[in-house]
């Protein structure tokens, strides 16, 4: 366990109170399946793709002063962007950490994401969802975007919008246009960030003039807490950037450091939002369980990270090729929490996020009043995803079909999913009818 029992649940309560904004450096895209490269390594490769050609052996180790030299020579757009910048080792898969500020910035747990990292693999994780999410490069783009997620502000540039643009050498602030960017970005970290419970993850970087860039746009009014993530130790933070470990440490009076990953953080705390979500959901069932004439008991809900996102996206109502949305569980939830109590209560176990039930497979999504074929149209997931027996779609309404079941997806060829793929699709009340609980 990374974060102790008072920083947890501080984190938790910071995104109930729409507090929380993420801090992500490139330690970010370090870790599998990612493994990006880092500043240094970036360094290494520009310099000895140059090496037939005459360079100082000092700059091989500092990708600040490297990129210099090109700016210095007017050769940086054309020789260091376009051809010695190692392009296809910066992008790749990204990883739980990317995950997990992904799904914080589209349901809006976090208020914000601020990135120094110009790879695209937290949109990636998003675009895989159906989430078209775009990393906003000044405060305008921030404000802009922030209609369909929470806002990820690149301050440092991004690998496919406006790549020779990118800011890799303290020379370039001195552009009018990579000026006025920062300034923009500073503006908007001014108006968003005062007040704010800041969780800083992997950002102390190898480009050391970035780090006191940061350090001048941070300069707003008190946080309400800084979380520092880094494998490294206090005293090596500080003096790689003193200037930001200044400016993040005495910006509040509750400052905390935790050696470890920033992704792993990152995983956990997702981790433990999704469990807080769902029992929050799984509460909505205890005024009809008590209804029924039955106990109620808490569910507390023991499965990984990844089956508590699908069960997340089963209780809103969404196909496991889409993004769930909602920060809270839906208004519309009762029937649905219902049904896995009554489960729960016939002795199913766990599946993941299914259960097992009579030598069945079930799922429970949430149907929200709607015809249950309308529900089951919207269900064209990836053939090759593992397929329920039953699906029950807790508040739809079988219009079609009274009583009966309703016909599968099977024929669903590789290139197009049936919709409801190859499981019987049944209301509640005709769930409770086949399974008899």
């Amino acid at each position: 366990m990374i974060f102790d029992d008072d920083t947890l649940p501080r984190l938790l309560g910071s995104i109930d109170a729409n507090q929380l904004v993420l801090l992500c450096g490139a330690g970010l895209s370090i870790p599998s399946p990612s493994d990006l490269m880092s500043a240094v390594s970036v360094s290494r490769a520009c310099y000895d793709k140059y090496a037939p050609l005459p360079l100082a052996p000092a700059l091989r180790d500092d990708i600040d002063q490297l990129a210099g030299h090109f700016h210095a020579t007017h050769q940086f757009k054309s020789v260091f962007i376009g051809h010695l910048v190692p392009w296809n080792d910066l992008t790749g898969k990204p990883n739980h950490g990317h995950a997990a500020v992904a799904d914080f910035l589209i349901c809006r747990a976090a208020e914000a994401a601020l990135s120094a990292n110009f790879d695209t693999l937290i949109e990636n994780w998003a675009n895989d969802q159906k989430i078209a999410m775009r990393g906003a490069l000044d405060g305008t783009e921030a404000m802009a975007f922030a209609h369909q997620t929470s806002p990820l502000v690149k301050f440092h540039g991004c690998h496919f919008r406006e790549r020779e643009e990118t800011l890799w050498t303290q020379g370039q602030l001195g552009e009018p246009k990579i000026a006025g960017r920062v300034t923009s970005c500073s503006h908007w970290m001014g108006l968003a960030l005062p007040g704010k419970d800041l969780l800083v993850v992997g950002f102390w970087t190898d480009w050391g003039y970035l780090n006191d860039v940061f350090a001048n746009a941070l300069n707003v009014a008190a946080f309400a807490s800084v979380t520092v993530v880094d494998p490294a130790t206090s005293a090596a933070l500080q003096a790689k950037a003193p200037n930001l470990w200044t400016r993040l440490s005495g910006g509040t009076a509750n400052f905390r450091h935790i050696q470890a990953s920033g992704a792993d953080a990152l995983d956990e705390l997702r981790t433990a939002f999704s469990k807080v979500w769902l029992k929050r959901f799984y509460a909505m069932g205890q005024a009809l369980i008590v209804a029924d004439g039955k106990t109620y008991s808490a569910v507390d809900p023991n499965m990984t990270g990844e089956d508590l996102y699908n069960s997340r996206r089963d209780a809103e109502g969404v196909p496991y090729n889409r993004a769930a949305r909602l920060k809270q569980p839906p208004a519309h939830g009762e029937e649905a929490a219902f049904f896995h109590h009554l489960l729960l209560l016939a002795s199913a176990t766990r599946n993941g996020s299914w259960y097992d039930h009579g030598g069945r497979r079930i799922r429970v999504v949430q149907g929200a009043g709607q015809s249950l074929n309308v529900v089951r149209q919207r269900y064209k997931e990836p053939p090759a995803l593992p397929q329920p027996d039953l699906v029950v779609c807790a508040g739809s309404v079988d219009l079609n079909t009274p009583g009966t079941i309703v016909a599968t997806g099977a024929g669903a060829s590789i290139i197009r999913p049936a919709p409801g793929g190859t499981a019987h699709w049944v209301t509640l009340e005709q769930a409770r009818g086949e399974l008899s609980i």
